[in-house]
């Protein structure tokens, strides 16, 4: 027997609530080339104002969120009026931690952007109490955020996810660069703690301010990207994790979601950490995280049957459809069939949120989207059919 209809929100609470709601939830983040060939395929002529970021990842407009059938919606915190705007030329720009970014055109149409320069690529430990750090307290961060995600949740029925602070251990290999971040954990660990816990302090006050400003209206706070996994194994080993990473991470997930429950005694928190990264999950959830994402079903020790039956009892997942074959090159009977997997592995008694694994790039078919959409209305119905 069909399950009576709920709102967007309350279906994705209920499933966070490891609950079966009506159906499965469905959410998408996408990047500009793809957010306007879905807008045509759809037949939308909505004329906005896109500033793509660093990633050409852009906000979905509540009409075409609403067309497509998606249950939530994204936000984060404004930029700060202090930043000095830095342009090196029409193709590079320096992000406020001094990151360098350039543009790099793709040869199948679409572009990105690639870090270029890491500003403390040779700093010492006393450089960084110099560094011009970002001020997560400037005022234009949280201008217009109460009144725009209250209008959202008063007005819609949109779940609310709100990407205030972000990445600490990410965060600290853009600045320094890769090779010598991770040469630093072995050879330099007190540059590495040094480092980490000034990137905390920034985030920590990123979601103090954000929390404080609109919390009462978000539903998932996703607490940063940390991708501490390959596609063949961690980045990182569990020992390093526990001795240099976990401490700093563990401090900020604690406030922000601390500060969150607060405000919104529903809310859950949500970790976006890309590739092989199970050896972490049981850390994570000792930590206070309620949702992973995104799941990347190419990476080693990802299957979803396996995740659900060794953590889907105190964890959720988002994600899962594959962004790296199947969206960009799969047949639409191909995307519905990987789709009904993921909804049969990961959405039985709850804790499921149907989403590409990462954001949507510009050469995956609009059908293919359509088609994704379809297999949730199709087969994520509650009860699930495990046929």
């Amino acid at each position: 027997m069909a399950r009576k209809a709920m709102s967007r929100r309350e279906r994705v609470i209920t499933a966070l609530d490891h609950r079966e709601p009506d159906r499965v939830p469905l959410d998408m983040s996408i990047t500009i080339d793809a957010y306007h060939n879905l807008k045509k395929h759809m037949g939308l002529d909505l004329q906005e104002e896109l500033k793509p970021g660093h990633w050409t990842d852009v906000p979905i407009h509540p009409l075409v969120a609403d067309k497509f059938g998606l249950d939530i919606m994204w936000f984060r915190l404004g930029s700060a009026k202090k930043t000095p705007g830095r342009v090196a030329s029409p193709d590079k720009s320096v992000d406020e931690w001094g990151i360098e970014w350039s543009k790099v055109v793709r040869p199948t149409g679409g572009y990105y952007f690639e870090m270029s320069h890491h500003p403390l690529k040779d700093a010492t430990l006393s450089d960084l109490n110099d560094y011009p750090w970002p001020d997560p307290f400037d005022p234009a961060r949280v201008d217009g955020l109460r009144e725009y995600l209250k209008d959202i949740h008063d007005n819609t029925d949109f779940a609310i996810l709100a990407k205030f602070g972000g990445a600490v251990f990410e965060t600290a290999w853009y600045m320094r660069g890769m090779e010598r971040f991770f040469l630093d954990m072995v050879e330099n660990k007190p540059f590495v703690h040094g480092l980490l816990n000034k990137i905390y302090q920034v985030q920590r006050g990123m979601d103090e301010v954000g929390i404080a400003a609109a919390g009462e209206y978000v539903d998932i706070l996703r607490l940063s990207g940390e991708d501490l996994g390959t596609q063949r194994g961690p980045l990182i080993s569990l020992k390093m994790f526990r001795s240099m990473v976990r401490p700093y991470l563990e401090k900020l997930w604690s406030f922000a979601k601390a500060k969150l429950l607060e405000k919104n005694p529903r809310a859950k928190t949500m970790l976006h950490s890309c590739g092989a990264v199970t050896a972490f999950i049981p850390d994570w959830i000792e930590m206070g995280l309620d949702v992973l994402d995104p799941v990347q079903p190419d990476a080693a020790g990802m299957d979803p049957f396996e995740l659900k039956a060794k953590f889907g009892d105190r964890l959720s997942f988002h994600g899962g459809i594959d962004a790296q074959h199947v969206l960009p090159t799969g047949t639409a009977d191909e995307v519905r069939r990987h789709t009904h997997t993921f909804i049969k592995a990961l959405a039985p008694g709850g804790g499921y949120i149907v989403a590409p694994v990462h954001n949507v790039q510009g050469d995956v078919p609009p059908e293919n989207l359509i088609a994704m959409r379809d297999a949730v209305l199709e087969h994520g119905r509650y009860p699930i059919n495990l046929a």
